[in-house]
């Protein structure tokens, strides 16, 4: 039996893990002069899905997701940033994977002025090339609606392959969306859905699509520390079956 030859077809057909960021994207940006610090860490708790992690295909259960952003305010509606990725799998070695750089937010009007309150972010992603053969611009749009302690955000999310085997493709659609409760200025619980759905105006057939469901916990330690908690629950056989989420951000004038 021949091994090699079926390895490379699974290879081919595994692909890295960063295809979601499991983070809503609020319409508010840090005022001009002021810094955010993020961490992200993200848990695959129960997955039977595997993929490729620079040549080898391990499995995503147990595999541990880290970011490290940092986002400054050139004004109180334009702010811009930079994100590093790393990847532990369960059998494999932690590393860096990828950059995200270039990364710019511009919000429109001020709060409340218009019926939707709206940003759009532009981030130019640089994996390392033995972990994704190909940079991609990601354009993401913000809408939120404030409705007394109720917020409602949807972040469509559209991506480009600009190098790579993969340039000719077209645009693939992603989309993040919450519904939140402010219950106290300290405490917000939510609920947040997450999804890749393939390529816009060919979508993949369902059971490809990933679909996510995130209960989620909002806290504010002070004015400028907080935490985002939440356990995702996939929807799809394509997704993952359960995720733990958590991003600790700091701000600094």
């Amino acid at each position: 039996m021949k091994v090699w030859p079926i390895l490379a077809v699974l290879l081919d057909l595994a692909s890295p893990t960063y295809a979601l960021d499991f983070k809503v994207y609020p319409y508010q940006t840090p005022s001009e002069g002021e810094t955010e610090l993020a961490y992200w860490w993200t848990y695959t708790v129960k997955s039977d899905h595997s993929y490729n992690y620079f040549g080898k295909l391990l499995d995503k259960q147990g595999l541990q997701q880290h970011s490290l952003e940092v986002e400054y305010g050139m004004t109180d509606h334009w702010t811009v940033a930079a994100y590093a990725d790393f990847e532990q799998p369960k059998d494999g070695d932690f590393r860096y994977v990828q950059a995200r750089a270039v990364v710019s937010r511009y919000r429109f009007f001020e709060q409340g002025e218009r019926f939707l309150d709206g940003a759009v972010e532009i981030e130019y992603v640089l994996p390392k090339r033995k972990y994704l053969d190909g940079e991609t611009v990601e354009t993401r749009v913000i809408l939120e609606k404030d409705i007394g302690q109720i917020s409602i955000i949807l972040n469509p999310l559209f991506s480009k392959n600009v190098s790579g085997a993969n340039v000719d493709e077209g645009l693939d659609f992603e989309y993040a969306s919450g519904l939140y409760y402010r219950a106290t200025p300290r405490l917000t619980p939510g609920v947040e859905f997450y999804g890749d759905m393939g390529p816009w105006g060919d979508l993949k057939p369902k059971s490809q699509q990933e679909h996510y469901v995130f209960p989620r916990l909002g806290l504010k330690f002070s004015r400028r520390v907080g935490l985002d908690i939440g356990y995702g629950f996939g929807l799809t056989k394509a997704s993952d079956d359960q995720v733990i989420k958590a991003i600790l951000e700091f701000e600094f004038l």
